[in-house]
């Protein structure tokens, strides 16, 4: 049995799209952390396991709609994500070895504004989103959560595709949310940083993505991601300063 499982929060403009493409999946879970738009009636059009419960962290969270699933296997997917037709029946016939890996690596496809950036260290993006329940689980982190299996892992070949970068104030907005849960972590975790730290981050995020990985190549959408991601960075580090001070007082 493959249990697909989603957390929402406000997504109503992107769950349909989500959850018509888990169709293939005999069983959908969605954890939704209090969404105050139609993302609960939507998710409920589609599946009877539906859940809302208190925000937790990105890892907590999923970890929660992991639980409640009811299948051997286990496919994440994100509210602003999709599975292809080609993906849902690799993912079938990978299922039915006889012998499966403990999980499956799936490439991600990030699109900015419906375009495919190949660059930058956008692709192949590679995720751990497919495992058995049994052996695999998600770190407890509050943002940039990852899956750990115990066991042997192989890739997949088709790709997620991943509506990252749409929308500019949604994807501010992420950003914004995103740089406030790390700076709190790594401050719970005892990181602390400099004066020099937003600056040197950002830089050094935006000359790796943009010129060594290329993502000039994708034209004015690669050097948006790349500004963007460097901008996520600063954030980060600056809030983490500003975390350092509030203690100091």
């Amino acid at each position: 049995m493959l249990s697909a499982v989603v957390i929402t929060l406000n997504e109503e403009k992107r769950i349909h799209q989500c959850l018509s493409s888990l169709r293939f999946c005999d069983e959908i879970v969605v954890v939704d952390a209090g969404s105050t738009d139609g993302t609960v009636e939507i998710a409920k059009g589609f599946t009877e396991r539906v859940f809302v419960e208190e925000w937790k962290g990105f890892g907590p969270q999923k970890q929660s709609a992991i639980q409640k699933a009811r299948g051997e296997w286990i496919l994440s997917i994100d509210a602003d994500e999709e599975v292809s037709e080609a993906l849902s029946e690799e993912i079938i016939d990978r299922l039915k070895e006889k012998d499966p890996p403990e999980g499956f690596l799936i490439p991600r496809k990030n699109l900015y504004s419906g375009r495919w950036l190949r660059y930058g260290g956008l692709y192949p993006d590679l995720v751990l989103r497919l495992f058995r329940k049994e052996t695999g689980r998600f770190t407890t982190s509050m943002v940039h959560e990852r899956v750990v299996v115990a066991g042997r892992v192989e890739r997949l070949t088709n790709p997620i595709v991943h509506h990252a970068f749409d929308d500019l104030t949604r994807m501010i907005e992420k950003m914004n949310r995103y740089s406030s849960l790390w700076a709190e972590q790594m401050f719970r975790n005892g990181k602390r940083a400099t004066p020099l730290s937003p600056f040197l981050h950002a830089t050094t995020m935006f000359l790796k993505d943009y010129l060594i990985r290329g993502g000039f190549l994708d034209g004015r959408a690669g050097f948006n991601v790349a500004l963007l991601k460097a901008l996520g960075v600063y954030f980060k580090y600056q809030k983490l300063l500003e975390k350092m001070k509030n203690d100091e007082k």
